[in-house]
């Protein structure tokens, strides 16, 4: 292909790029309850593999894993409806104070920056046509968790027939480069299952820290928004955010700007908790993959499949990841995508340990 002209290439090659994305969102009812098997069954694996080591049948390995995975899932969404039955219940004085405060903080930015009411007004019906996109954005993601009931099935066959597909990708390739294949295969088999592990680990310390915080300032329902804002981390870097922006929502339109402005300094303190100590130490040692291409990353997932696409688009980096730093041609594109050559600047235990003379220089 190189004897063709630079430009023809790369309009080649940028055609064949929208061509797959084309692809990926046309088949993304196929796809995504297949992408999130395949990480669930990385995430059920090692277990798995402990219950055959101690010669428990593969079939009744992989029901365990799948039945406990899914009686864990199911604690969680009992917590969460537990937790909602008072929020529920008062939901009708909390859109009456909503209201309120709403108009309140309306006039006092109208006697503020002088824009009139009619101003103030053509916006919130701007923001109401945005609504109805965010409400077709929950709708397909609706629409794709409907093919929910497929995730246990397919994790339970792809943990089934998981020394098939090895052998399967044995097949295909030749001898002088099954030994890389399969050192990829290691690496993923470990890093991976790790990886999502630690997110767990995160989201559940978030959940203490989230609620603690809230309750200290004084916000109503601390327990049920600190769960919320612990689960939209599982989205990185970005879930923070979006989690903490629910919780100021509420807040400025059933409390007090005061308290608004309290957890804005909360979101600080925890953003940078989480991003610089809790992250890099428990997840970040795993997949190591620069938060620069791991936010871009969850944009363009978040336009091509919505919620799933950034649920599930960082494991499947670090895939590829291991994937280009085991092959020789793509070792550059690994060296990119990760974190190394920034390490004397990233806030870390060792880093700590070392500033204030705990640890030896190396």
């Amino acid at each position: 292909m190189n004897e063709y002209p630079l430009l023809l290439r790369a309009t080649i090659r940028l055609a064949f790029l929208f061509l797959a994305i084309a692809a990926l969102i046309l088949t993304q009812q196929l796809l995504v309850p297949l992408f999130l098997s395949i990480m669930l069954a990385y995430l059920l694996f090692p277990y798995a593999e402990w219950l055959e080591s101690h010669k428990v049948p593969r079939i009744i390995t992989n029901l365990i894993v799948v039945i406990g995975f899914i009686a864990f899932i199911a604690g969680i969404i009992f917590a969460i409806s537990t937790l909602s039955a008072n929020f529920t219940e008062d939901l009708p004085e909390i859109k009456k104070q909503f209201e309120e405060n709403l108009q309140a903080i309306l006039g006092s930015i109208s006697a503020f920056t002088g824009i009139t009411s009619e101003g103030i007004d053509g916006f919130i019906s701007d923001l109401g046509e945005t609504g109805e996109y965010i409400s077709q954005l929950f709708t397909a993601t609706t629409n794709t968790l409907l093919s929910i009931g497929l995730l246990p099935v397919y994790t339970f066959l792809l943990l089934f027939y998981r020394d098939k597909f090895r052998d399967f990708i044995s097949m295909l390739i030749v001898s002088d480069q099954e030994e890389v294949v399969q050192n990829i295969i290691d690496q993923a088999s470990e890093v991976v299952p790790r990886y999502l592990k630690g997110l767990l680990i995160v989201c559940f310390i978030l959940v203490g820290l989230n609620s603690f915080g809230f309750y200290l300032i004084g916000i109503e329902y601390a327990l049920l928004f600190g769960i919320i804002a612990a689960l939209f981390n599982l989205i990185p870097y970005l879930g923070t955010v979006l989690g903490y922006g629910v919780v100021l929502l509420f807040v400025l339109g059933t409390q007090s700007p005061s308290l608004a402005f309290a957890v804005i300094i909360q979101f600080v303190i925890v953003q940078f908790i989480e991003n610089n100590i809790l992250t890099p130490n428990i997840t970040g040692s795993y997949v190591e993959i620069n938060p620069l291409v791991i936010i871009f990353s969850l944009i363009a997932a978040g336009m091509v499949w919505g919620l799933p696409g950034m649920l599930i688009i960082i494991p499947y980096l670090g895939l590829f990841k291991i994937v280009c730093e085991n092959v020789d041609s793509l070792k550059p594109i690994g060296f990119l995508l990760g974190t190394k050559g920034t390490e004397r600047h990233s806030i870390t235990i060792k880093s700590l340990q070392r500033r204030f003379g705990w640890l030896e220089e190396e």
